[in-house]
């Protein structure tokens, strides 16, 4: 409904007009078109017309409020922000709350994201995360964060274990990987699988592809049976776990 140039230019030119757009629009589809296209907004906006969209009856216009109200990055919108999210029901809207107050960046944030990780929706307690992993450094987040590590959500555990636990897998990654011998690079080799592994050196594989199709799809007469056709495939990957 409204183009974004046409927003942006009310901004430039002043917050009276694009409140007094705001109040004319009778539903909430024409501010929603504008909600959505606010980019930039100086530090000097008023920021009047948006809080009182934050009880709108819709959840989309309610977060897209909350949203450019963040762009703001004003201290004082903290306490804005956590009424909202204590009366918020719409998930979605309460994400966007829990990135908002994350976004401000500020030393006063944290305790409402600390709050929030005691959240049952791990959606929200994995919002809660990103905004406190801003202070990586700080003795007081990791000690509230580590804990999350048995968390009874997989989706929480995952995040803090890759955030904190990670590094030592991937330093131990980080190790040289041993190159296959000279007389098997760039080379096709015809043989038994099981055979030819024994002459590859331990932990040298980059890569395991098998070649489809697979034994349903083709008649393997050299297999008697598929539980044949397993025990095969057992043998040959316990051979590649070990290199």
């Amino acid at each position: 409904m409204y183009a974004k140039a046409q927003i942006e230019e009310l901004v430039r030119t002043g917050n009276g007009d694009l409140g007094a757009l705001l109040l004319q629009q009778t539903n909430n589809k024409g501010i929603l078109s504008i909600l959505e296209n606010l980019g930039y907004l100086p530090s000097e906006f008023e920021a009047k017309p948006l809080l009182g969209l934050i009880d709108n009856s819709s959840p989309k216009v309610r977060a897209l409020a909350i949203k450019n109200l963040a762009k703001l990055g004003r201290v004082e919108f903290l306490e804005v922000f956590w009424r909202a999210f204590q009366n918020e029901s719409d998930t979605v809207t309460r994400r966007e709350i829990v990135s908002a107050i994350g976004r401000l960046r500020k030393e006063q944030n944290k305790p409402y994201l600390f709050q929030t990780l005691e959240d049952p929706d791990p959606k929200i307690v994995c919002q809660a995360i990103r905004g406190l992993l801003f202070y990586e450094k700080d003795d007081s987040v990791s000690r509230r964060l580590k804990p999350l590590m048995n968390h009874p959500n997989e989706m929480v555990r995952n995040v803090i274990h890759k955030e904190y636990f990670a590094e030592k897998i991937a330093k131990k990654a980080s190790i040289p990987h041993p190159e296959s011998p000279n007389y098997l690079k760039n080379t096709v080799v015809n043989g038994d699988v099981r055979d030819v592994l024994k002459y590859v050196d331990d932990e040298s594989i980059h890569l395991t592809f098998t070649s489809p199709p697979y034994y349903n799809a083709r008649d393997y007469s050299i297999y008697q049976s598929y539980e044949h056709y397993l025990d095969f495939l057992e043998e040959v990957f316990k051979e590649v776990h070990r290199i």
